[in-house]
């Protein structure tokens, strides 16, 4: 045994008390805690060798300070050439089609007669082969079926992160209600197959994502071929809705930025079903509008106004998923109120658009001619009268604004009013002949209902102002029917289409990848699940670039290419930067595309938030100086969004770079840490997105080789054996598709090889250069650290340590493990169950949860990381909960109960070189050593009269004395048994005396009070609409939506209802038709605050100015006996000590009950002893309204108040944003286009087939 462990267990025996009726003190409980601390201090330092690593890393690297407006600009040209490729590709592809011959077969019937060489065929996305089916229009209705020349064999692809895909071709979608064999689309099919390109550009760039092309006419081709993900996971009756065309990347690219008014006729006739088809409609309508859009919506009847009072002032507002979602919200209460005057509302739509902001003058005749005969003048310079006998009194001012309109910078390139209504009852030409003489202005109208027949007046409206007029018969007309004017709108783009170079590529924001899914049709469940499995659609987000391809002055489609953001991500190589700075991204918008604090998964249901996003880069960094109001219900400040910090970063402005007080979160918000951060950014070339850097106080160093790498001299003996990982997501070196069944050690130790024996680095770890030669110095350096860890083995099992760490910010880990011999690592009493019904019947096997292989992979992402990084010099203590090992036959704890389970616990420390970070070592053992360690200095388990516990730097019970504490209670069934283990709980909301104890340990100073704000939280009880991501839902979901409901009407109308339920069906309001807008199970977005409590240390960002830091105290003044129960006065009285356990991050605390030989101790009885109500403490998130502009049930009271006004209306200030860099606008005579879609025939088939699908669904559940 080492000296300085004698030396320990020799002041043990002299400070053991005599027995549970010695009065302690508080040099007792200070002597405890410095034993107690050299005894962990000098146990982890033995097993961890964390000296021998320094002085290793010493001998190959050094200590040097970083600028980070350099590193910026680096990683600015690495991002910008990487964007560039990728848009280039999809250029070449825009290139390809537009310069390919049209399919020249004018028989419709030879594209579908296999007997004939001019029949197409093509590799279908669903079937994953090239087999046609045949529809016959003739008396026998025959079906024929061409048998498949062609299958897909799909393998499972390392550079699709283990997707299963196929290059043998690219795949066809083609969505549901379209005829896979229309002639029309099967020429455009044909026409779009450029696969030679695509394997081109997939052969000479290996880490390439998916090549897309999506038609107007619905199809959507992408290269490599997967197997496609059906919407329902009922492989009898897949369902599929997906239509490329309602996704962002399309519609940006067809696309300009819009300002879309919505005028929405609320005259009588317009009530019931109508209605109902109108709100859908106009569902449809802001589905298609990104933030990159504006809008407004104007019902009118009697009088026009905006749904949102607060809109009066700013006209158009920004369409962001929680404008969109509080204009819908709204629609519910619109009313009608009478005959619709539609001059009034054409002239409001005009005036929004035209951002004219004093209103026309509206008079009659009479009152005109009074005015001439009293004054001699109408006091216009001009008089209009509209049908109705409505008088437009125009000023000079009026007609000069009309004349001399310019866009704010802020708006969309094309102006947009669409009229949702069952007809009008006139043309008014001299309305739009004064504000749209120049037709700059579009004009949609939707026609709405099954018997809406006056077609005339709507039509011309539309026709005459270079838009499109659809006749909306029904629920199933309308996603197709709203294509209409996608179509419309991206006429410019088609005209203009010379004018777009390779420079004007469109990126879109991020968003989920379907192509990125795992098709559950497939999935099996092991029997055996030893890592928990991850639903890999859950974090594949992308960004894609888009271009428009014109053939023949036709617009017929946008080709892309996606990126996965993890892929950018390492492209600002965070091992670069110190412990505590970090890297993100953002969108022009403002939103982040990826940050270390963006949280987009929910982590019970493993799905994206509603808000993933769309979080604004202010959210995420949230400050340090909020403070929750009485009641707890509201902030101080609410965030604002016209910062410094956030406009210097959208201007990438780093004359003066900002500064933060911020609060950094790990552990999903169960846990924040206090930094100071400097802000710097920069623009990236090509596309309108900000990359930017977080660089703490203090942290501007990093290790630095001494000497360059000599590839040549690279050991294969550094790579042996399995005790080693890096990164499984990280792309040291780039890998070839086949890769996929090898592991990343694996792959690397093969480029390691070919390192040695070419003396160079290979041609494909290039890309990664700075990495590879950083993790090439790590793996040099602790080549040698299992056989200093081997030394100490027999030492380690005796006191329970069975694993040993070294992580690095590279990714690498290296570690050192042993099976205890008294301990299983599988449960020894699980048995399989007899009769097994289904797979999922199966209970699996209970193992031990590696706490490196599969919990904590990604070392400097991974909390116990963050953590150690962030409290230096200190080991971090703490209990892992999330696993258990059994013992191999039943044991005496030391709490003193036989037990067949014990709980682990983890200790790490981070490891410096001067102030630069070299990694962070650890060490998991069993929880009974530190246990009996305690039972040994006299604070042990079982002493009813002194109360100890170890609490770590939040104030998490880390130790706890109470006899009652069972190893198995983490894990019980039953709430009873598990309340026993106060493992892990918050202190202060323990027991009444735990909260007074709490109270005293903030009092004096040994921990301080901070308020955090979850701006990216759910809530699943709110009563009003509040903001998500347009891109979220994805849009197949929407379509789903809206035909499902149609099917389940009308089976419900066909076989249950009688003529008055039919009606009653048909007139029902219902709140949301389309996935964006209807409330989702999981939870709608708000803001969360809670209370934290961080423990006070004489050290940067752990001191509080309020209170100075102290290290140990008696918390009771005058080192006297309190009584905290008042219901049970005399059965508890207590003395209370603190004392910082030294090089660590716990505090003892030692709650001592006054000695009484006949007293059973009371204070932990919470009947005899309850908590106070409400507690005292506000530890736990709740809900606050005001923190952003999320909470949109009020209205202000006072609009004229400016305080009012900015509390309750802040949703319609737009925040500041980089706006699209090209517009076009078309100045072209468009007579030639059709304008209108008016057939009276409904999408009957389309009808049946859905009605058909459904019913067969509903009849099998």
């Amino acid at each position: 045994m080492p000296p300085m462990n004698l030396f320990v267990l020799s002041l043990l025996l002299l400070v053991l008390p005599a027995d549970g009726a010695v009065e302690i003190s508080l040099d007792d409980v200070k002597q405890w805690a410095n034993l107690l601390g050299e005894d962990l201090y000098q146990t982890f330092r033995e097993a961890t060798k964390a000296t021998e690593i320094q002085e290793m890393y010493s001998n190959y690297a050094q200590s040097e300070v970083f600028d980070p407006r350099l590193e910026l600009k680096q990683n600015k040209k690495d991002i910008e050439e990487y964007l560039k490729k990728r848009s280039k590709m999809a250029w070449d592809a825009k290139i390809s089609l537009q310069a390919r011959p049209y399919l020249n077969i004018s028989d419709d019937i030879d594209l579908n007669d296999p007997r004939k060489s001019t029949f197409v065929r093509f590799m279908s996305a669903k079937t994953g082969a090239n087999h046609a089916r045949l529809y016959f229009d003739d008396h026998y209705g025959r079906v024929l079926e061409a048998n498949a020349t062609e299958v897909f064999n799909y393998t499972a692809n390392a550079n699709f992160y283990g997707k299963k895909t196929s290059s043998a071709a690219s795949a066809v979608h083609v969505p549901t209600p379209q005829y896979n064999r229309d002639a029309d689309l099967l020429r455009k099919i044909e026409w779009s197959r450029i696969d030679e390109l695509y394997r081109a550009n997939r052969q000479a760039t290996r880490d390439l994502s998916f090549q897309l092309f999506c038609s107007e006419s619905s199809f959507m081709r992408y290269y490599p071929a997967t197997p496609w993900v059906w919407d329902n996971p009922d492989p009898q009756n897949p369902l599929d809705l997906f239509d490329c065309r309602s996704t962002e990347w399309y519609i940006n690219g067809a696309t300009l930025s819009k300002n879309v008014m919505i005028m929405l006729d609320m005259s009588g006739s317009m009530l019931g079903q109508r209605f109902e088809i109108a709100k859908q409609t106009i569902e449809s309508v802001l589905e298609t509008l990104s933030d990159n859009d504006f809008f407004n919506i104007m019902p009118f009847s009697k009088k026009p106004y905006f749904l949102d009072e607060c809109a009066e002032q700013a006209f158009l507002l920004q369409a962001t998923m929680r404008n969109k979602k509080l204009m819908r919200s709204k629609l519910n209460n619109v009313t009608s109120e009478g005959k619709a005057e539609y001059e009034k509302a054409l002239a409001k739509a005009f005036e929004t658009l035209l951002n004219l902001r004093t209103p026309v003058n509206w008079t009659t005749p009479e009152q005109v001619a009074t005015k001439v005969l009293q004054t001699g003048s109408s006091g216009f310079a001009q008089t209009l009268t509209t049908f109705g006998g409505h008088v437009m009194g125009l000023t000079d001012e009026y007609l000069a604004a009309i004349k001399n309109y310019t866009k704010g910078e802020k708006l969309g390139c094309n102006n947009v009013i669409m009229l949702i209504t069952d007809g009008a009852p006139d043309y008014y030409k001299e309305v739009f002949q004064l504000y749209n003489a120049d037709k700059k202005i579009r004009f949609f109208s939707f026609l709405i209902g099954d018997e809406a027949t006056d077609f005339d007046q709507v039509k011309w409206m539309a026709c005459t102002n270079k838009g499109f007029m659809v006749h909306v018969a029904n629920l199933a007309d309308v996603q197709e029917k709203v294509q209409h004017y996608i179509k419309v709108m991206s006429r410019p783009v088609a005209q203009q289409a010379d004018a777009i170079g390779e420079a004007d590529a469109v990126w879109s924001g991020i968003y989920r990848e379907r192509l990125f899914y795992v098709s559950p049709l497939n999935a099996v469940r092991p029997k055996r699940v030893r890592v928990a499995l991850k639903d890999p659609k859950s974090e594949k987000l992308v960004t894609t670039v888009s271009y428009p391809v014109v053939h023949n002055n036709t617009f017929m489609g946008v080709t892309g290419v996606t990126v996965p953001v993890i892929e950018l991500k390492q492209l600002i190589p965070h091992y670069k930067l110190g412990g505590l700075s970090y890297s993100f991204m953002l969108d022009n918008n403002g939103y982040v595309m990826f940050h270390p604090q963006l949280r987009p998964i929910e982590p019970n249901t493993k799905q994206p938030k509603p808000n993933y996003n769309s979080m604004d880069i202010l959210e995420l960094e949230v400050p340090q100086n909020q403070k929750l109001l009485a009641g707890h219900r509201s902030v101080v400040l609410g965030l604002d969004y016209t910062s410094e910090m956030r406009s210097a970063m959208i201007k990438c402005d780093n004359t003066d770079p900002k500064e933060l007080k911020i609060l950094y979160a790990i552990d999903d918000v169960g846990r924040v840490y206090r930094q100071t951060n400097t802000y710097y950014a920069e623009c990236i070339e090509g596309a309108l997105f900000t990359i930017g850097m977080a660089i703490a106080k203090g942290d501007e160093h990093r290790i630095a080789r001494r000497s360059p790498p000599a590839y040549g001299q690279v050991q294969m003996s550094w790579f042996e054996g399995k005790n080693w990982r890096i990164h499984p997501e990280w792309r040291y070196c780039l890998v070839n598709d086949s890769d996929a069944n090898i592991s990343p050690e694996e792959a690397f130790t093969i480029y390691a090889k070919q390192m040695r024996e070419g003396g160079a680095l290979p041609e494909l770890c290039l890309p990664r250069k700075e990495l590879v030669d950083r993790l090439l110095l790590d793996i040099e350096v602790t080549n040698s650290l299992t056989n200093y860890w081997d030394i100490n083995w027999e030492i380690d099992i005796g006191k329970g340590i069975h694993l040993v760490f070294f992580a690095t910010p590279t990714g690498l880990i290296r570690f050192a493990d042993e099976k205890l011999p008294f301990v299983e690592y599988e449960d020894p009493n699980w048995a399989e169950p007899d009769n097994l019904t289904a797979p999922n019947d199966i209970v699996p096997k209970q193992m031990y949860q590696h706490f490196i292989l599969d919990d904590n992979k990604r070392t400097s992402e991974d909390s116990y990381f963050q953590r150690a990084v962030r409290m230096r010099d200190r080991i971090v203590f703490d209990t892992n909960l999330k696993t258990k090992v059994w013992y191999t036959d039943e044991t005496t704890s030391a709490f003193g109960h036989r037990e067949n389970v014990s709980v682990l616990m983890t200790a790490t420390q981070a490891i410096f070189m001067d102030k630069a970070l070299v990694g962070v070592v650890g060490v998991e053992m069993l929880y009974d050593s530190l246990a009996q360690t305690l039972k040994k200095i006299g604070c042990g388990p079982g002493d009813d009269k002194t109360w100890c516990f170890l609490l770590d730097e939040h104030a998490y019970i880390v130790y706890s004395s109470l006899n009652t504490s069972r190893y198995s209670s983490p894990w019980a069934t039953q709430l009873g048994d598990r309340k026993n283990s106060h493992l892990g709980k918050w202190f202060g909301h323990l027991n009444l005396v735990t909260e007074m104890t709490m109270g005293l340990l903030h009092e004096r100073g040994f921990y301080v009070e901070t308020t955090y704000v979850d701006y990216q939280a759910l809530c699943q009880d709110q009563s009003y609409t509040v903001a998500g991501a347009m891109r979220l839902l994805n849009p197949f979901l929407s379509t789903f939506k809206s035909f499902h409901w149609i099917g389940r009407e009308l089976w419900s109308l066909l076989t249950e209802y009688t003529i008055l339920g039919v009606i009653s069906a048909i007139i029902r309001p219902t709140e949301a038709y389309t996935a964006s807008f209807h409330d989702l199970n999981e939870g709608l977005p708000c803001d969360k605050a809670s209370h934290f409590y961080l423990a006070n240390w004489k050290e940067e960002n752990w001191e509080s100015e309020g209170h100075a830091p102290v290290i140990a105290e008696s918390l009771i003044p005058n080192d006297r006996y309190d009584k905290p129960c008042k219901q049970s006065a005399q059965g508890c009285a207590v003395k209370i000590y603190a004392s910082w356990v030294p090089k660590t991050n716990l505090l003892l605390v030692a709650i001592a009950q006054k000695p009484s030989a006949d007293t059973v101790s009371e204070c932990y009885n919470p009947e005899k002893c309850p908590m106070s109500v409400p507690p005292k403490f506000l530890f736990g998130f709740t809900q606050v309204y005001n923190a952003t502009d999320k909470h949109m049930d009020m209205l202000p009271t006072d609009p004229e108040s400016d305080a009012e006004f900015e509390n309750q209306c802040r949703h319609i200030r737009s925040k500041e944003r980089k706006s699209p860099s090209k517009c076009f606008i078309s100045n072209d005579d468009e007579a030639e286009y059709p304008c209108s879609n008016a057939s009276l025939a409904t999408s009957t088939w389309l009808l049946i087939c859905i009605f058909a699908l459904l019913s067969t669904i509903r009849s099998r559940t």
